[in-house]
């Protein structure tokens, strides 16, 4: 989740889109569109690990910080975007399918 917190943010500036652009922003219309196979697999694991002791040593968030769209709505939740929040799992057409998704929200006007 990290990770895409991060390479969310450091593709908003190398796209341009510094806090002085993001200040004129009608937060409403801004979404993120995120793509991944799996999610966070080390707090998957950490939990299974944790399971094998007792189910009281798991952590309750293992299961939602599992899921591929957590890293997006984390994102969105740190930027205080309130527009589309998807995360598509497609294999190898998943940056393809990305784009589409981000292109017809934008020509419905999302």
């Amino acid at each position: 989740m990290l990770f895409l917190l991060i390479a969310g943010k450091k593709a908003l500036l190398d796209g341009g889109i510094t806090d002085d652009v993001m200040g004129g922003l009608d937060k409403t219309r801004c979404g993120i569109l995120s793509d991944s196979a799996m999610g966070g697999m080390k707090i998957f694991s950490d939990a299974i690990e944790a399971l094998q002791i007792s189910y009281k040593k798991m952590n309750p968030f293992c299961v939602p910080f599992s899921v591929t769209n957590m890293g997006s709505a984390i994102l969105s939740i740190d930027l205080g975007w309130m527009g589309p929040n998807d995360s598509i799992s497609t294999a190898c057409a998943t940056g393809n399918f990305c784009i589409v998704n981000a292109a017809n929200h934008i020509i419905k006007g999302d």
